[in-house]
């Protein structure tokens, strides 16, 4: 019995079976940012959400009437401070 390796073929440890929904390949994996249709790519397996850009935006324009050069480089920092790792955040409003 030492030597049987199940079809799944993952060396278990004694005790555990295939079946068992706690193993790590029985769970469902939690969707990331990278699975989501509001996220803008960016470089590196980095990006932006769409949805909390905007959300931003609006409440910096209500605050202040921005100009194009303006409103440029408030998003430039905006981003900058805002990069979602595609591979591992995630939020509530994820659609993926």
């Amino acid at each position: 019995m030492a030597d049987w390796e199940p079809k799944s073929g993952w060396n278990l440890p004694p005790g555990c079976f295939e079946g068992d929904p706690n193993a790590p390949w029985n769970r469902e994996e939690a969707p990331t940012c990278g699975d989501c249709s509001h996220l803008l790519e960016g470089c590196c397996d980095f990006g932006i959400c769409e949805l909390e850009f905007e959300d931003a935006f609006d409440a910096a324009e209500a605050k202040e009437r921005m100009t194009p050069w303006k409103a440029a480089l408030w998003a430039r920092g905006w981003i900058v401070e805002h990069y979602k790792d595609m591979q591992e955040d995630t939020c509530e409003r994820c659609d993926g």
